[in-house]
């Protein structure tokens, strides 16, 4: 499969979401956030097939909405969180419920913003087209394997890795909120490009997006709670709904799972890197794989080029005929050459 068939795949799962999308679907919702970063993480590899311009173009689109997405996905996390917290902590409910009241009006506000967003861009109209594309420019077998946008992905799957590497060592082994988060970015990042690889055939270990998939969940449940507690903090400071005591309760709670989950993840960490160097090696032996091909390929190509050139001189007239009568005889002839919310991965 190529980076343009997987973006058209992802075209028309975004496509299909539209109608839930202006629904207000909290699934429809998670499934376009996850289509439209997929999706951003493809254009750069498809210059093969449109031009850069228009691909950068999509981009600039496509992170538009994506961000918008994210609010709306981020609002909705937190409104299950509440839920959990409501049904673990009796003595607060009543407070977290009027909290969550606020957070359902802060949900609605920003999937209003999301679906003026995508009316004003036109979002339906450009997938429409998108996926409608048939006559895409096409590479021929041979050229599709040696085509630029495997060496870019092979590079961008060693990249990611090396990021993520570096971020999770940044994180350390004590619990520093914004670098885990900027750890779970990374993470994520790594795993949109091993699934492309491994779609393409780039990379042949799915076991590696298993792994990067599990460590982002873990650090995204952390990350929802810590967002959720600092909040909490910042409206009873505001002397809004909830009380300080009622506050440090779900603070405990809060912190204690952080502390589950941060662990649970140091001890996966060193499975983590070993996946990260893992897909760092399968990479450059792609590389190595795909060159060796093309060499091969060269051979192959001169090879039934020289045989073809052999067999015409052989097929030739042992007396010479005149110059029009072996232009006319030969003309015609050619060499054909998250821990216990779970809404799902993103």
């Amino acid at each position: 499969m190529t980076p343009i068939a997987i973006f058209q795949q992802q075209v028309n799962i975004l496509r299909a979401q539209m109608p839930g999308l202006f629904d207000g679907s909290v699934e429809s919702v998670h499934a376009s956030r996850i289509a439209t970063r997929r999706i951003r993480e493809l254009l750069p590899l498809t210059h093969t097939w449109q031009r850069r311009q228009d691909a950068d173009d999509l981009i600039t689109r496509f992170k538009s909405v994506g961000r918008s997405l994210g609010r709306v996905r981020d609002a909705d996390v937190r409104l299950e969180l509440l839920r959990y917290l409501e049904s673990r902590l009796p003595a607060v409910a009543a407070a977290l419920v009027a909290v969550r009241q606020d957070q359902g009006r802060e949900r609605a506000m920003r999937m209003r913003k999301l679906v003026k967003l995508v009316e004003r861009l036109d979002v339906e109209r450009e997938l429409t087209h998108l996926a409608g594309r048939g006559p895409w420019r096409r590479v021929g077998p041979w050229t599709a394997l040696i085509a630029a946008w495997r060496g870019h992905l092979r590079d961008l799957v060693t990249e990611r890795a090396q990021d993520a590497r570096h971020a999770i060592a940044h994180a350390t082994g004590l619990y520093f909120p914004n670098r885990a988060h900027q750890a779970r970015i990374a993470i994520k990042k790594c795993r949109y490009a091993a699934e492309i690889a491994i779609a393409t055939g780039v990379v042949t270990d799915g076991g590696i997006v298993r792994e990067l998939k599990k460590a982002q969940d873990i650090l995204g449940d952390i990350h929802d709670r810590q967002t959720l507690l600092d909040e909490l903090r910042a409206r009873g400071g505001e002397g809004a709904r909830i009380e300080t005591d009622q506050i440090q309760l779900v603070a405990r709670v809060a912190e204690a799972e952080i502390d589950d989950l941060h662990r649970s993840f140091l001890e996966r960490r060193t499975r983590i890197l070993a996946s990260l160097d893992l897909a760092q090696r399968a990479s450059r032996h792609a590389d190595r794989t795909a060159g060796a091909l093309a060499v091969a390929g060269g051979v192959l190509v001169l090879g039934s080029g020289l045989e073809a050139l052999r067999r015409h001189r052989h097929a030739r007239p042992l007396v010479a005929a005149p110059e029009r009568d072996s232009f006319a005889a030969t003309s015609g002839h050619s060499v054909a050459v998250r821990i216990p919310v779970t809404l799902g991965g993103d």
